[in-house]
């Protein structure tokens, strides 16, 4: 019976995110609003028929690291490296401005020095698995800005973390344990390091090693993309980090376009819908009403210091004003990566549960505010 529950559960995401998707594609919104809007209306805020269980959960895991992998897949590396730099300036200065503006905020309502800058570490934190969906419907991923989104995202990610581990190391109490920082930048080194040489085996092997071993290349792309989805957490980063790698080096394969066709039909059919009502039953309406200035104060600086400090790094970069703009719309999104690291915030201690709801609320509705904004943005452009 529980089993049959959670088909009931899977039945209803699907039906809700097709209805509410193609509504909001019909009102010239981004469809992923429509689904991330489903997860409200089934979840406990409103019907309470849909709860955020652990297969749920599980398949929501799975659908965000398939997006990913097809991001990835559908990258251009050449761009990535060209790009890089000013990747890195998009992220920093994307860092930065949460992070202070944040802490100024929690410090003028009376919360703690510790608290108010764990609750900046949280609103620094990226997570563009909702932009990407935004880029790709609006033919864009494989754009300068969109490269650049994505470079800077990886970049934000290694950044995040290790703001975080300070954090822990330095302010946590508890049953987390506290992270190595050297450790933890070694790790992180040696998992770019087996990216590199996967990259060189299998974009120079992979033919020979089909035929040899009659394998079948959706399964032997599926198996790295989970492997090292698996290894980027197990070394501190997201595993949204990992499935990106894996798809750049699939992107560099003959069998580019046939894993691309595979990936989208198994993700889009269940996983990536789950991912995207997910995040909307994880909004509670409890959280907004019991403080709902603060929420306010945290959503509305959580879209503007992501905004402006990824768009400056974007002019410092050279791009012009609605590129810019772009890049900082596509940053906004906290997502997954922000409800992961409010998680161990908790866990250690560094913010209080009387505000973790609140925290929760903010971080889903700037998932909810972003695509809405680098839609628009990405229209004027195209005028």
């Amino acid at each position: 019976m529980i089993y049959l529950n959670y088909l009931i559960e899977l039945i209803l995401i699907l039906l809700f995110t097709i209805i509410f998707g193609r509504l909001f594609q019909k009102f010239g919104l981004p469809g992923v609003v429509g689904q991330l809007i489903s997860g409200v209306f089934m979840g406990p805020s409103i019907l309470n028929i849909v709860h955020t269980g652990s297969i749920i959960s599980i398949f929501s895991d799975i659908g965000v690291i398939i997006l990913m992998f097809i991001a990835g897949l559908e990258s251009n590396l050449d761009l990535l490296k060209k790009y890089l730099k000013p990747s890195l300036f998009v992220a920093i200065l994307g860092i930065i401005a949460p992070i202070l503006f944040m802490y100024i905020a929690g410090i003028m309502h009376h919360f703690s020095n510790v608290e108010s800058l764990f609750i900046g570490i949280i609103f620094a934190a990226t997570s563009v698995s909702i932009s990407v969906e935004v880029l790709r419907e609006m033919k864009e991923l494989d754009s300068v800005e969109g490269i650049t989104i994505l470079g800077a995202a990886v970049a934000d990610d290694v950044l995040s973390i290790l703001a975080l581990s300070f954090a822990v190391s330095f302010f946590g109490v508890s049953d987390v344990d506290n992270t190595n920082i050297i450790i933890t930048i070694l790790l992180q080194i040696c998992f770019f390091i087996l990216i590199y040489v996967l990259y060189k085996i299998i974009t120079k092997w992979l033919n020979l090693f089909i035929k040899k071993f009659n394998l079948g290349i959706t399964e032997i792309a599926m198996i790295t993309c989970l492997a090292l989805s698996y290894l980027a957490e197990e070394t501190s980063l997201s595993a949204i980090t990992g499935a990106f790698f894996a798809g750049i080096i699939f992107s560099r394969t003959d069998f580019k376009k046939d894993i691309s066709d595979k990936f989208e039909n198994i993700g889009y059919s269940l996983f990536i819908p789950v991912f995207f009502a997910n995040v909307g039953l994880n909004l509670e309406i409890s959280g907004i009403i019991n403080n709902l200035l603060i929420f306010v104060i945290f959503t509305v600086l959580a879209v503007i210091t992501k905004f402006f400090g990824a768009m400056l790094g974007a002019k410092l970069s050279k791009f012009n004003s609605i590129s810019s703009m772009e890049i900082g719309a596509g940053m906004i999104s906290r997502g997954e990566v922000g409800l992961i690291i409010a998680g161990i915030g908790l866990n250690a201690h560094l913010i209080s549960e009387g505000y973790y709801s609140t925290i929760i609320a903010s971080i889903v509705a700037t998932t909810l505010i972003a695509p809405i904004i680098l839609r628009k943005i990405i229209l004027i452009k195209k005028r």
